[in-house]
């Protein structure tokens, strides 16, 4: 099955995005730096009157992070987390947006099954890339899949659940 992707490029890397995860791409952003955070976190920024973080994707690939330029880009995507209500926003920041394309990620055929002609790869198990999925071949070369909902660990998810939680209840907190 094809899937409507954002097509952006970070550290010499051509990745994608499902279209149903991106909320909105932003123009570069500024941000402030967030004490005791990990390093590919750039800081947290104002969204629609919220802060949410903005996570340096060359940084979380262990890469070194790209110098700052006007054609960076900012997809603001939703992270779903099993215990919070809904999603929450989280900004990655991202060296450019190339297009919005169908893409079919799922695995190559096997005997009897209509996905002919589909060159993919499952992609790598490894903790710095929990959160890449399948490898597609498309016209701007070999695209692999990100999943937002797993960028970060289950034990950074909960701690984020849980402030953004609070934030939400605070009285006057920004909505």
């Amino acid at each position: 099955m094809r899937t409507l992707a954002v097509i952006w490029r970070t550290a010499g890397h051509l990745l994608a995005t499902s279209a149903e995860c991106v909320l909105e791409v932003l123009p570069p952003v500024a941000c402030t730096p967030a004490a005791g955070t990990p390093p590919w976190i750039r800081g947290l920024f104002v969204h629609r009157g919220r802060l949410i973080p903005l996570v340096d994707v060359a940084r979380l690939l262990q890469a070194e992070a790209s110098p700052d330029r006007m054609m960076n880009r900012v997809l603001v995507v939703r992270v779903d987390a099993e215990r919070a209500a809904g999603h929450w926003p989280v900004g990655l920041w991202v060296d450019s947006v190339l297009e919005l394309d169908r893409i079919d990620f799922d695995p190559p055929p096997t005997e009897g099954t209509s996905n002919a002609g589909a060159v993919t790869h499952p992609g790598f198990a490894t903790d710095v890339g929990r959160f890449l999925g399948p490898i597609a071949q498309t016209t701007w070369g070999q695209v692999q899949l990100v999943k937002p909902e797993e960028i970060f660990t289950p034990e950074q998810t909960d701690l984020l659940t849980q402030r953004m939680a609070e934030v939400s209840a605070t009285p006057g907190a920004a909505a």
